[in-house]
């Protein structure tokens, strides 16, 4: 006997509920949107009973359609299983469900500007009424230019959007000052005697990356010390491999500023791996007070960019200026030293080696 395909079984409606239930549309409704207009506890309850029955949920986004009111975010992180964007993707959506009783939509772009793209084409037709770009660093110029138009449809359509890093998009960002952050690192070496310094980057098309790598070389500069930039993707392998040829070209470098948690994980091996011990040998700084800079060994001394707040006023921004309540268009807030042990004073060793004979 041959099989029959049938259509996949309707969801039922609430006009299903009232019916079975032997009530007006209206009452359903009141029932079932828990509305404090009065309506009899037995019936109330045999509505209820019914709607459990039939496996009835709420159109929530019909709902808010009707009402001119969405109750949805969307958020697309560069990469989940990067504990930086881990810690953007749980601090948003705690907050859209304690602070504002909002869904938040996290959508995962895995480092790709067409997902990217992609992601806020579709959040855009789910009608989200915010949007929080948190996947900055990843542009390429050939698509930059079709985000921005984009965005700026989405933004007439009356949809929210704020990003997370620099993105030159014409919306508002919830960021910490980058360049600041750079001068931050490399001070933070400087202070223990370090003027011979590796700077490992992120991608060099990054807005955020050339942000801190000028924040960086100011600092360097103030102090007459000596530099040397190398650029990585991120991941601990591609920071691995940056800092091995860093060290190979400049053999006398004993300060490193890293450009991201993951990209210190592979410096750190990498730097072992050539026989310097951390920090005795070697110092290391890197940014973003997330559960890598706990997890390496030693603890890594970063500078904490305050991710969890930065997306927390973002979501405030996008549900303030939907309720017609003042809101702050920038981040606010001060950015300080993570202490760890990854950073001590120069080796005697290594001067005496890059001092000319």
């Amino acid at each position: 006997m041959s099989k029959i395909d049938r259509a996949p079984p309707r969801a039922p409606t609430l006009k299903d509920v009232a019916a079975k239930a032997g009530v007006s549309l209206a009452t359903a409704g009141r029932v079932l949107r828990n509305e404090a207009y009065p309506v009899d506890k037995g019936l109330a309850e045999r509505v209820r009973q019914v709607a459990s029955a039939l496996g009835y949920v709420p159109n929530v986004l019909a709902r808010n359609l009707r009402g001119g009111a969405p109750s949805m975010v969307g958020l697309i992180i560069g990469d989940m299983v990067e504990p930086y964007y881990a810690e953007i993707a749980e601090a948003i959506t705690q907050h859209a469900e304690a602070g504002h009783r909002t869904l938040a939509i996290v959508c995962n772009m895995q480092r790709d500007p067409l997902l990217e793209l992609k992601y806020c084409q579709q959040l855009w037709e789910h009608r989200v009424a915010g949007l929080v770009l948190a996947g900055g660093g990843f542009d390429q110029e050939e698509h930059k230019a079709e985000l921005k138009a984009l965005l700026s449809r989405m933004v007439q359509s009356g949809v929210i959007v704020t990003a997370l890093s620099p993105r030159d998009l014409s919306i508002p960002e919830f960021a910490a000052d980058n360049k600041e952050v750079g001068k931050m690192m490399a001070q933070e070496l400087i202070k223990y005697g370090h003027r011979k310094i590796g700077i490992v980057a992120g991608p060099p098309q990054s807005p955020v990356t050339r942000l801190r790598v000028a924040g960086a070389i100011d600092a360097i500069k103030k102090v007459g010390g000596e530099f040397e930039i190398i650029h990585s993707t991120l991941n601990p392998g591609a920071g691995a491999a940056a800092v091995g040829r860093l060290v190979g070209i400049r053999p006398d470098l004993t300060g490193f500023v890293v450009g991201s948690g993951s990209i210190a994980l592979g410096v750190l091996q990498r730097l072992r791996e050539l026989g310097r011990e951390i920090p005795r040998d070697a110092s290391v700084v890197s940014v973003g007070n997330s559960r890598l800079a706990e997890w390496s060994y030693p603890p890594l001394v970063t500078i904490d960019v305050r991710l969890a707040d930065c997306g927390r006023q973002a979501l405030d921004y996008i549900l303030n200026k939907l309720r017609g309540l003042e809101a702050r268009n920038s981040a606010s807030m001060t950015i300080r030293v993570t202490p760890g042990a990854s950073v001590g004073k120069p080796a005697k060793r290594l001067i005496r080696q890059a001092v000319p004979q």
